[in-house]
């Protein structure tokens, strides 16, 4: 018997009373964008190297602005 006493199992549906508060789609939008301007970048930048290479170690933040801005997705 598995315990959920927060609701941490509860599913989301057509039915659920569940609301989102309407600024968590900006935060998860942000997220994803980093995300996709980091990997976007450690692909161009390390070459298929494994983790932190060294040229992305050193790139200045108008480098990543770039990259982040290039970023273009639909956020659902």
């Amino acid at each position: 018997m598995v315990l959920d006493p927060i609701g941490a199992l509860e599913k989301v549906g057509r039915d659920s009373s569940y609301e989102q508060e309407g600024k968590v789609q900006f935060v998860m939008d942000a997220v994803y964008a980093m995300a996709h301007a980091l990997h976007r970048m450690h692909r161009d930048l390390c070459y298929g190297y494994p983790g932190l290479c060294p040229r992305m170690a050193s790139i200045d933040g108008k480098e990543l602005l770039g990259y982040i801005r290039a970023v273009n997705f639909n956020g659902e």
